[in-house]
């Protein structure tokens, strides 16, 4: 699989944010960004089918819906 290289300019607070999750998580920086963008990308495609991304209690509650996108 080839890869690419990408720079991101971030604010001071996002690379604070990416620091401390990527420390809870046990990802790198990079793995974090990847997911963060595989997830924006799920959440568009999704919203060009009409479908909203949320978040929902396991009885399935919408708690929270991301807007946005």
């Amino acid at each position: 699989m080839a890869t690419v290289r990408a720079q991101l300019i971030l604010s001071d607070e996002l690379d604070r944010e990416i620091n401390k999750a990527a420390e809870e998580t046990g990802n790198s920086r990079s793995e974090l960004v990847r997911k963060a963008l595989t997830l924006y990308l799920a959440a568009l495609d999704k919203k060009k089918q009409g479908l909203k991304l949320g978040f929902a209690k396991p009885e399935q509650t919408l708690e929270t819906e991301v807007i946005g996108l």
